[in-house]
């Protein structure tokens, strides 16, 4: 891949949508390739979580345990984005996360992304904006499951 064609990838990312072309370059420069072959583990459940993923080949199945069996979260292509919170803050790696076919990702690490945010701080006011939006988003939401909650008691 060359730097040109990451950065296009990174463009396609909703996450990346609204960054310029220094801060895609730089995301784009820094990011690192992985390759994984049909089946791979790319990360299990659990795990410290210092970077997102982006996938620029192939499928990713995300996975959660549920008794003895694997229940499917969801199936990535490419131009999405695993792990965003872990491009903001320290977390754990929710589900497990398996190539499903041959896979291209580029990996963000937490460092360079807090170094765009660092050096853009016009795209870090955006982010701000677009969790606060997500989150009272999810406020009447929350409140549902907690009245759900009270009467199942």
């Amino acid at each position: 891949m060359t730097l040109e064609s990451d950065i296009d990838t990174l463009r396609k990312v909703a996450f990346f949508a609204d960054f310029g072309a220094d801060p895609l370059r730089l995301l784009a420069f820094s990011a690192e390739t992985r390759e994984f072959a049909d089946r791979a583990v790319i990360f299990e459940a659990g795990e410290p979580a210092e970077s997102g993923f982006v996938v620029v080949q192939g499928r990713i199945d995300l996975m959660r345990q549920e008794g003895r069996g694997q229940r499917l979260l969801t199936s990535l292509g490419p131009c999405n984005l695993i792990g965003e919170l872990a491009l903001i803050v320290d977390t754990i790696r929710p589900a497990r996360a398996i190539s499903i076919g041959r896979s291209r990702l580029l990996m963000v690490r937490r460092s360079i992304f807090r170094r765009v945010l660092d050096e853009y701080p016009a795209i870090a006011q955006d982010l701000t904006n677009r969790i606060t939006a997500r989150l009272t988003g999810l406020a009447p939401e929350i409140d549902r499951i907690g009245s759900d909650l009270a009467t199942d008691t």
